[in-house]
């Protein structure tokens, strides 16, 4: 694997320039989010409160909105290893409806033209199955099936499945990046954007390392990370945008920049003119606990955590929006 050199640019205030201090131009119709395992709820969660920012999601193995019911028990039970209860789709797909129509998350019709893929390891036990799927089937409630993507037979674990990056396929250590002989990155991005060229063999833009606004107050690392392609940094190409949120235990201050390394994103990014925004979440031992630094996806971070009111989600969407405007 060639080494990615990632040079660290301290930025203060919001995350808006480019490499080169331009700010980039991003394409709001190009705005994207993807993430895997807790990340993977988080961007489900993400897309179904603020589809007017994004046109699609890739979740790499995640379970389905309001799964957990607002109960951390809920969510180790019927929302993990589950393989014996049906999850009620039909239950999830109402509180969707309800909920939009209480304006606490966008107008579903906003999906119907979104580009959805998912992605569930084979060898995945962390995730079940079961629960995978009744998230593709959540989805299939909103967005058509020539728009939605299934890719459940590849023989990796609950890790980030990549092509010649990462530890053994059948391995499960830190950063949960597996080489499986499958890029899941190239895969996402090439049906969230049709029309990709092939990845970048080096990256040399930097990797900007930027403040986070509202970050201490939703259990976040203020610190959070902004890759601008070469072709994005002087503000004349307009660019896409790709929202990557992380695994539990893949944050920096577990992983440092490994997971951002080793998956892959960068040299398709690079290749492709999309700009990548990695925040990060807070690991935590006292109340809310979160040793691990997982997404907020069972109410660690209030009541409102599934909603466009939640601590999370909010943070999330100003800086979306602050990039993208």
């Amino acid at each position: 694997m060639r080494s990615v050199f990632l040079s660290i640019l301290l930025l203060t205030g919001t995350a808006l320039a480019g490499s080169h201090g331009t700010k980039p131009n991003i394409d709001p119709e190009r705005v994207t989010v993807s993430g895997i395992s807790s990340g993977a709820h988080m961007a489900h969660q993400m897309h179904l409160a603020y589809s007017e920012l994004f046109s699609g999601a890739g979740i790499v193995s995640g379970g389905p909105y309001f799964c957990a019911d607002n109960s951390l028990l809920t969510a180790m039970g019927r929302c993990m290893d589950n393989t014996d209860e049906p999850l009620p789709v039909d239950e999830l797909v109402a509180v969707i409806r309800e909920q939009a129509a209480a304006g606490n998350l966008a107008d579903t019709n906003n999906l119907a033209d979104d580009r959805v893929w998912l992605f569930h390891g084979s060898k995945d036990v962390t995730i079940a199955r079961l629960v995978h799927d009744a998230t593709a089937d959540v989805y299939a409630a909103f967005v058509p099936p020539e728009n939605l993507v299934e890719v459940n037979d590849i023989p990796a674990g609950h890790f980030l499945a990549a092509d010649g990056r990462g530890h053994g396929c059948d391995e499960m250590k830190p950063p949960f990046v597996g080489d499986c002989g499958y890029d899941t990155a190239g895969t996402l991005l090439g049906y969230l954007y049709p029309g990709l060229v092939d990845p970048a063999t080096e990256v040399s833009t930097e990797l900007q390392e930027v403040t986070l606004p509202g970050a201490d107050n939703a259990e976040l690392l203020e610190t959070a990370y902004l890759f601008v392609p070469a072709a994005c940094a002087s503000g004349e190409q307009a660019c896409g945008l790709h929202l990557v949120l992380h695994g539990c235990a893949q944050s920096a201050e577990v992983v440092g920049t490994a997971f951002i390394e080793q998956s892959g994103y960068l040299q398709w990014a690079e290749s492709n003119g999309i700009v990548l925004a990695f925040p990060q979440v807070e690991k935590s031992m006292v109340a809310p606990m979160n040793p691990h630094g997982c997404w907020d996806w069972w109410g660690y971070t209030g009541d409102e955590y599934a909603y466009r009111d939640g601590e999370q989600m909010k943070v999330l969407a100003d800086w979306i929006r602050s990039l993208s405007n």
